[in-house]
């Protein structure tokens, strides 16, 4: 039964009542107006114990037969009115968690959806400003339990764009919060195949970053490159992106004249911005603005005053970055310089690369695919926590398994942790429990994710035996 149609029962009940006793108390108030209710004569004993009894017997037995049968019936309908609530509840939920997804902009970083995404992050070796990988977190329960999730949504991840969310680790949400986002977390998880079913996409997007990371650095480069460049035109552009925000609003304080089209800019501001915008352009590589006096939206869809009024913030903008580099000059210029040396250092010590061919002979017996995969599997699902600077993009990264966020597991340090192979498959199946002993001396402190639920073992196999065959570090 609905609660609905259970209330609607309980309510015609109580009307019922209601209706008995109000008229029992106008019974007979037609007669003997004249005479005070407590100086008339009652009924006598004879009508009292036939008519007035029976009624009142017959009253009490429907009553208690509407009670009978009432209180079953609320019995049969409370677990699905229960339910009901609680199917409420978790959907209040997730409507909570949704909000608060979108207010503290985690889609910014981890998708809209949670497939993953980047964030702008300064390197910390380098200086260098980069592109940090987010991971995609429209998976995240098939490696770790809530605890865990809400431990990192608590504390952040230190070293990296990741911030402290939770009350605790110094962030603004509170724990009714952080159950509301979880909730909304495991709202769009992916079903287990779809995740499965990117296994290979994930291990040959890692294996044309190794093939590209040359050119990959060498763009990186580049880049810095022109940012030393910007620097040390600072000093001259000063100048001109003063003068060029003096004239420009100027110019759109101007009033009367024609204005054909009737923009609220005059026929001849909009020539003179136009051919003011062209010529700073090659000094200041701003925009170039075209407007026509006789369309009020040169640009489909913005107002000509608009589009003018934007030029202008633009040039603010500009005159604010350039006036911050000019008076830090030496400090930027030092900094952009030992980034550029970094990237060439990296580009000429290429420490992300691996050898193949090597990795086969010694641990697949000269199976290329084999060691491919392996390499593959490591870096699309491990190097992010153990291989130093991975997320941050080929430029910075250490050695393959150099350790990062999650120990280095170079040296032989996997043999010395995990004496038997299958000890080291369970563990990277189930990942740590927090306290929990592991290997030889290891204590889990409940951060390293279980993989047995995203990788079939025949994968997570090959990349214990990849770890395993690695010659100890001179």
């Amino acid at each position: 039964m609905s609660s609905s149609l259970f209330i609607t029962l309980i309510a015609l009940g109580i009307i019922g009542g209601l209706a008995f006793f109000v008229s029992a108390g106008f019974r007979g108030s037609g007669k003997a107006k004249d005479i005070a209710p407590n100086l008339s004569k009652y009924r006598n004993d004879d009508e009292l114990e036939t008519k007035t009894l029976d009624r009142t017997l017959t009253v009490a037995v429907l009553l208690a037969s509407l009670l009978t049968i009432m209180i079953p019936l609320y019995y049969l309908g409370e677990q699905n009115r229960q339910q009901e609530f609680v199917v409420e509840f978790d959907e209040v939920s997730v409507e909570r968690g949704e909000h608060l997804y979108e207010e503290f902009g985690c889609g910014n970083c981890h998708g809209v959806d949670g497939s993953g995404g980047a964030a702008s992050y300064v390197e910390k070796r380098s200086g260098i400003s980069v592109t940090w990988e987010a991971p995609a977190i429209n998976n995240v329960f098939f490696r770790y339990d809530d605890d865990e999730v809400r431990y990192w949504l608590i504390y952040g991840r230190a070293n990296s764009p990741m911030p402290a969310w939770g009350l605790e680790g110094g962030g603004p949400m509170n724990d009714g919060q952080l159950d509301d986002l979880i909730e909304y977390m495991h709202h769009f998880q992916i079903p287990q195949n779809e995740e499965l079913a990117t296994i290979d996409a994930n291990i040959n997007s890692s294996l044309l970053r190794l093939e590209t990371s040359e050119l990959l650095v060498e763009n990186e480069i580049a880049r810095q490159k022109e940012l030393i460049q910007s620097v040390k035109d600072s000093p001259t552009k000063l100048p001109v992106v003063q003068k060029a925000v003096e004239d420009v609003s100027a110019l759109l304080s101007k009033e009367g004249g024609i204005d054909t089209d009737e923009d609220g800019l005059s026929d001849s501001v909009e020539v003179d911005i136009s051919t003011y915008s062209a010529n700073i352009n090659e000094i200041l590589g701003t925009s170039i603005l075209n407007l026509d006096p006789d369309n009020e939206e040169s640009i489909p869809g913005r107002k000509d005053k608009s589009v003018a009024n934007g030029f202008l913030s633009q040039l603010e903008s500009e005159l604010i970055n350039i006036t911050i580099i000019s008076e830090g000059y030496d400090k930027f210029l030092n900094e952009a310089e030992t980034g550029l040396a970094f990237l060439e250092k990296a580009l000429e010590e290429k420490l992300w690369e691996v050898s193949f061919d090597e990795i086969a002979d010694s641990t697949f017996e000269g199976d290329i695919e084999k060691a491919k995969r392996a390499v593959g599997l490591f870096n699309a699902y491990c190097a992010r926590c153990h291989t130093a600077g991975y997320s941050a993009g080929v430029a910075y990264t250490k050695e393959i398994a150099s350790g990062g966020l999650g120990p280095a597991l170079r040296a032989g340090r996997v043999n010395i942790q995990f004496k038997q192979r299958e000890d080291f498959i369970d563990f990277i199946i189930k990942g740590s429990v927090n306290g929990k002993a592991y290997g030889v001396n290891g204590v889990g402190g409940g951060k390293m994710p279980g993989f047995g639920a995203v990788l079939p073992q025949s994968d997570i196999e090959l990349i214990i035996d990849y770890l395993r065959g690695m010659e100890p570090d001179a």
